[in-house]
């Protein structure tokens, strides 16, 4: 399974985030575990939009303090010159 760790304890545009296995085909949604700095975790799926683009969507889960964050989706952009993604924008 893939694994997506947020460079923080939540998502929001601007977050960076490592993916741990190439993204596949556009239109192949793929399960991950959403993995955060806290520690905390969630289920997630990454849905392809190119190579360069995709939808995160993020299950409901709960950061280490206790904060209850809803099932949200998020648009992230491949940065070639750092090999991270970016998120752009909440879906």
């Amino acid at each position: 399974m893939n694994s997506i760790s947020f460079h923080d304890t939540h998502v929001y545009p601007g977050c960076l985030a490592t993916i741990s296995e190439k993204i596949t085909l556009p239109g192949t949604a793929v399960p991950a575990i959403a993995e955060f700095s806290d520690g905390s975790m969630a289920t997630a799926v990454v849905e392809p939009l190119t190579t360069g683009e995709i939808i995160i969507h993020i299950d409901a889960y709960s950061t280490a303090h206790r904060t209850c964050i809803p099932p949200k989706a998020w648009r992230a952009r491949y940065t070639h010159d750092q090999d991270i993604w970016k998120v752009v924008a909440r879906v």
